[in-house]
């Protein structure tokens, strides 16, 4: 038993810092009734800066019905320094949409400095080539609007 929790912890803990950065927390439910404005914190895992671009995306399933009209994400573009941590903020307004529920997803993505390097090996005529991972996290954000009450 005290191995499997072991493994668990240890899974988790380098899983957490297999990405270049990390979100808390990782979704939202919202009433749409009113006005919300919610924190998502990044957390940079890494011993670089990083800059991270943020943009909504709309949810399989939620064609039609996604919340993309209704948000304001600030600041969309974040620079964060070697393990730091910045703030996003959203807002989702209040909207006139029939009741029923919503979903969107609010994309974080890796802005890469260079995505391929050359970098000389030897005499001059030998490249090689080094490849970066983009990261790129989403998490859910989801809103019910109430029918009125008569």
């Amino acid at each position: 038993m005290k191995i499997k929790i072991v493994v668990g912890v240890l899974f988790f803990y380098l899983s957490s810092w297999a990405l270049n950065f990390s979100i808390a927390p990782t979704g939202f439910e919202l009433d749409l009734d009113k006005v919300n404005v919610e924190e998502v914190y990044l957390m940079n895992n890494t011993a670089t800066p990083l800059r991270i671009e943020t943009y909504l995306e709309e949810a399989r399933g939620y064609e039609g019905r996604n919340l993309n009209e209704e948000i304001v994400v600030f600041p969309r573009k974040v620079s964060i320094r070697p393990g730091g941590r910045q703030i996003i903020r959203f807002k989702v307004k209040n909207s006139e949409k029939k009741s029923g529920r919503y979903k969107s997803l609010i994309v974080f993505r890796e802005i890469p400095s260079q995505i391929k390097k050359e970098k000389k090996l030897g005499r001059g005529s030998d490249f090689g080539t080094n490849l970066d991972f983009v990261t790129e996290i989403a998490i859910g954000v989801v809103g019910e609007k109430r029918g009125e009450i008569e």
